[in-house]
């Protein structure tokens, strides 16, 4: 069975990931999916947060994410190519995704925007706790990415063409498997 493709939109909250992916799905070939973490985690009961403390509900956080990594994996393991909503903001999700994503053409794409338009945003959404955007230092802290796209100044229409026009363009070893290749083995 052939392998589907993964495309990462990797940045902070309000940067236009989603509006990015959503832009891509017209431009790319039948069938490709757009499958921002949003949607699984909004899935999940509201309740999580009701009596519980920190610790549990980040718990709770990790193993949805943890979920939303293999809902990937099985989609595109089937050969269904994926476009991915999601913020790199702990190590552990890199990690996780490196070997979930093992063996599979995963692109990364850093959705760069200012501080400023982050703030912006922010406060126009009204959906998200003002400061999320920046409180997300960790997002690009791989510092490796196959391409890069800045909505500071652009549209999520003129970033999804960028990536899609440059997407079979990208040669190997990808940053994926440059940041696999890079780990410490383990001991």
């Amino acid at each position: 069975m052939p392998r589907g493709r993964v495309v990462l939109l990797n940045g902070p909250s309000s940067s236009g990931k989603s509006a990015i992916g959503r832009a891509m799905l017209p431009l790319l070939p039948d069938p490709w999916f757009l499958v921002p973490v949003d949607g699984i985690s909004g899935m999940r009961s509201t309740q999580y947060t009701r009596a519980r403390d920190e610790a549990e509900v980040r718990e709770i956080l990790r193993r949805t994410r943890r979920g939303y990594h293999r809902v990937v994996a099985a989609l595109v393991s089937t050969g269904n190519d994926v476009i991915m909503d999601y913020p790199l903001s702990e190590p552990w999700r890199l990690d996780d995704l490196l070997d979930v994503l093992d063996g599979y053409d995963v692109t990364l794409v850093d959705v760069r925007c200012s501080a400023g338009e982050l703030d912006r945003r922010e406060r126009a959404r009204g959906d998200r706790p003002v400061g999320l955007a920046a409180s997300q230092t960790q997002v690009f802290s791989h510092e490796d990415n196959d391409l890069v796209v800045d909505t500071t100044h652009r549209s999520a229409a003129d970033c999804a063409r960028d990536v899609v026009d440059r997407l079979d363009g990208i040669g190997g070893p990808k940053a994926f498997e440059r940041l696999r290749a890079g780990r410490m083995p383990a001991e």
